[in-house]
């Protein structure tokens, strides 16, 4: 698509095309042009979303008339002419665009000299440059070219009028020159005058009028400005994380009034405890990861029978137990502030037998499982 640019005082409208690129690794990725006249002044062009390293080009394409300025048809003045600027270094991080170079003049050769030395037409001037608008989402580049004639031409005219008032101019004579003249007797004057001569002449009075003047076609030029839109890539979404609440219960049962694990063997399978309580914590690690290991609760119990405070103490010395084996064992995975540790009693009911199941220490382990 291009436009017709006309000059005040030059008789021909230039012809403009202007269209954009922006490239990607040296690949062209996407162009946006200039309507024609019904839009002229607004094009847009999309950069892709997500991070990348561009150059943006903006390029005139100016095709000058057969014209001798004066509406005169010269076929050898006609000529075109490229002219572009390219910002050089363009970072998109995260729909965001950081321009190397923000101002940049506009510029090329003919691709005639002779002919652009012969045409009135000029490419005079012309410069790009990045500026904001109303919406932070169109950043714009400003395209300004000034057309003319650069050149001083002086056009020079006259024309004249001459006015004659004609004199009339008797001639009295005998016309033969051997008779007599007869000057003075009226008739002989009727009886010898000849046919009396006439005569135009253009020595009389004249008057002569020239009209004309001078016009300089110099410097006759129009400034057009164009604006590209630039339309940001959309910003990255940033995905939240879906975080789930998770954890583990683990159980170690202890001999009667034990406060240490020592060789008591699980009840349930006859397994070696502190065997499977390190099998169980490597586990939660490794599902898990230490970083979402947020609290390891430890608490002790002990059997109804027998003194309530005495069991309380001995719960919490169990409980203590099991924590100083597990910041032992694990001390440079997990922060000793995420292990906590207390005695609890034994629910009230009706056994009060020994029981080993209430002989135990239950560890909570609550950690968070992290979904991208």
């Amino acid at each position: 698509m291009s436009q017709l640019v006309n000059i005040p005082g030059l008789n021909a409208p230039i012809n403009v095309g202007i269209w954009a690129t922006y490239d990607e690794n040296a690949k062209s990725r996407a162009a946006a042009s200039f309507l024609d006249d019904s839009d002229p002044y607004d094009a847009v062009l999309k950069l892709p979303p997500g991070d990348l390293t561009t150059s943006l080009t903006v390029t005139a394409l100016l095709s000058f008339p057969p014209s001798d300025g004066n509406g005169g048809f010269v076929a050898a003045n006609i000529y075109s002419q490229a002219v572009s600027a390219v910002f050089p270094k363009i970072v998109q991080t995260d729909g965001v665009p950081v321009f190397s170079v923000t101002e940049k003049m506009v510029q090329g050769e003919p691709n005639s000299p002779r002919a652009q030395a012969r045409s009135p037409f000029r490419f005079i001037d012309g410069k790009a440059w990045l500026t904001a608008t109303q919406n932070p989402k169109f950043p714009a580049i400003k395209i300004s070219l000034v057309l003319g004639s650069s050149d001083v031409v002086v056009d020079t005219w006259e024309s004249s009028k001459t006015d004659v008032d004609p004199t009339w101019k008797f001639e009295l004579g005998a016309g033969d020159g051997k008779k007599a003249a007869a000057a003075g007797v009226i008739d002989k004057i009727i009886e010898w005058m000849p046919k009396p001569s006439v005569g135009y002449e253009r020595g009389g009075s004249s008057s002569t009028k020239t009209q004309g003047g001078t016009r300089t076609r110099g410097q006759l030029y129009q400034t057009k400005e164009w604006t590209l839109l630039l339309e940001l890539g959309e910003r990255r979404k940033i995905r939240v994380p879906t975080v789930y609440k998770e954890g583990r219960i683990i159980f170690i049962y202890f001999d009667t009034n034990a406060k240490e694990i020592g060789k008591y063997l699980n009840p349930r399978d006859k397994t070696d405890q502190l065997k499977q309580l390190m099998r169980a914590m490597d586990d939660i690690l490794e599902k898990y990861g230490t970083e979402h290991i947020t609290n390891i609760n430890i608490s002790g119990h002990a059997s109804r029978l027998g003194d309530t405070n005495a069991n309380l103490n001995l719960s919490e010395a169990r409980a203590k137990h099991v924590a100083d084996y597990i910041k032992r064992i694990y001390k440079l995975k997990i922060p000793d502030d995420k292990i906590t540790f207390r005695g609890e009693p034994v629910t009230e009911g009706n056994d009060k037998d020994n029981s080993w199941k209430d002989r135990n220490v239950m560890i909570s382990v609550d950690a968070e499982r992290v979904v991208p």
